[in-house]
């Protein structure tokens, strides 16, 4: 009986209400390829990413308004939850003079937590 009563104590000791640690994930580098492009260019921007609970992340694209992301909607500067960890900006020829512009990505684990980090790049005439 004493071994029965024992059980159920330390079965009772678990707080079930704890919710599981969670990690947070990181973001390794953010880097775009060309960091000089031209009005007529294409840039690839990639985003090395890890979860310390291997959780599968999904990213979230912002840039201002002289850049245009592939697949958002026109005049969109926002794309949320794809799973590429890449994606290709245009810039946008009317509203993108020589200047620097910059990209943030954030990647997100489904469970609350997410990094996000900034990369920036010039576009030239």
């Amino acid at each position: 009986m004493t071994l029965w009563v024992a059980a159920i104590v330390a079965s009772c000791a678990e707080d079930p209400a704890t919710p599981p640690q969670n990690g947070r994930p990181a973001i390794l580098s953010l880097k775009a390829f060309p960091d000089v492009a031209s009005l007529s260019d294409s840039i690839l921007v990639v985003c090395q990413a890890t979860d310390p609970d291997n959780d599968t992340l999904v990213y979230d694209w912002i840039t201002d308004g002289r850049l245009n992301i592939q697949g958002a909607r026109e005049r969109n500067h926002w794309l949320y939850n794809t799973r590429e960890s890449f994606r290709v900006f245009y810039p946008n020829v009317i509203y993108a003079p020589v200047d620097t512009v910059w990209v943030q990505c954030f990647a997100r684990d489904g469970r609350g937590m997410s990094a996000a980090q900034v990369v920036t790049f010039v576009i030239r005439m």
